[in-house]
């Protein structure tokens, strides 16, 4: 079996937020085949947390019903809330208030796996809001599980293979991602290329393409009223169109990009922790089976 295939994927201590699924490799007939739908911040270290059981930061859930592999994960959530919504809706899709009108969902069909019926949930929760509009992405962690979406996806969602890591040190990767944010911003104009107006204060207001041979510059509002206008009715873009040279945009990893111009320190970092080095619950990882998970309803 080709665990964690592909190639891996580094990710920013303390803005990682993912909902994964849990496939049972048990030999025990019970437990084999059986699901479980979690939140966390770390997938590497939550996965062996389940495997080691309920004593080592495991949920109760899945404590000797294993081994258990990580099969897919949802990141991308702009918060630990919106991503713990997200898990309890699909955990719970009889009463969401987004999914109980699907009454595809109420049941197992006859003869389907557990795999693909929570396959078939989310697959069903990522073309409806809020969740549709969200520029998340699909890590298939187990390529034997992959499957093909049967309905329409958003147009900004990207499905991938291969591991992420959360390293417990991240100065590497902004380091590399400001020196590239500085390149694409030495061409930069002080003028908009949409209103023509001179930029004021570009550090915190210019936007410029991700194709880092395109010399776009312009005010943040600008462009966000251009790509806006491929989605009307809308107050904040999600993808669209370079106005210079057509390249493909994401409105979140334009914001991200911004963010490590302005030299955004991690908060919270540890580098003399290594990344595999304690045991600990994975905080602010919260189990299925907390008990004050109806705040979460939606």
């Amino acid at each position: 079996m080709n665990t964690y295939g592909g190639k891996e994927a580094l990710a920013q201590k303390g803005h990682f937020y993912g909902v994964y699924l849990l496939c049972s490799q048990s030999v025990d007939v019970r437990h084999r085949g059986k699901c479980y739908v979690g939140f966390t911040v770390n997938p590497k270290r939550r996965i062996r947390q389940h495997n080691r059981g309920s004593s080592f930061g495991g949920a109760k859930k899945t404590s000797r019903k294993g081994p258990w592999q990580m099969v897919m994960i949802v990141h991308g959530f702009p918060n630990k809330i919106v991503a713990l919504q997200f898990e309890w809706a699909w955990q719970q899709p009889t009463l969401s208030t987004r999914l109980k009108i699907f009454d595809d969902l109420k049941r197992k069909l006859p003869r389907e796996t557990h795999f693909d019926y929570n396959f078939r949930i989310v697959n069903r929760m990522l073309g409806v809001g809020p969740w549709h509009r969200l520029p998340l992405t699909v890590r298939w962690l187990e390529t034997d599980y992959q499957r093909e979406f049967q309905l329409p996806v958003p147009r900004q969602l990207r499905i991938v293979s291969g591991k992420v890591a959360i390293t417990a040190s991240q100065r590497s990767l902004a380091a590399k991602r400001s020196a590239a944010a500085a390149g694409a911003t030495a061409s930069w104009s002080s003028e908009c290329h949409l209103c023509m107006q001179r930029i004021e204060q570009p550090e915190r207001s210019r936007f410029g393409c991700l194709n880092a041979s395109c010399c776009l510059s312009c005010h943040m509002l600008c462009l966000a009223s251009y790509l806006l206008g491929e989605d009307p009715g809308q107050y904040i873009p999600i993808v669209g169109n370079c106005p210079l040279c057509e390249t493909h945009l994401i409105w979140a990893e334009l914001l991200e990009r911004k963010r490590f111009e302005q030299g955004v320190q991690i908060q919270g970092e540890d580098t003399n922790k290594e990344e595999d080095g304690d045991e600990l619950s994975d905080c602010p990882d919260m189990d299925s089976d907390v008990q004050h998970i109806w705040e979460l309803s939606d």
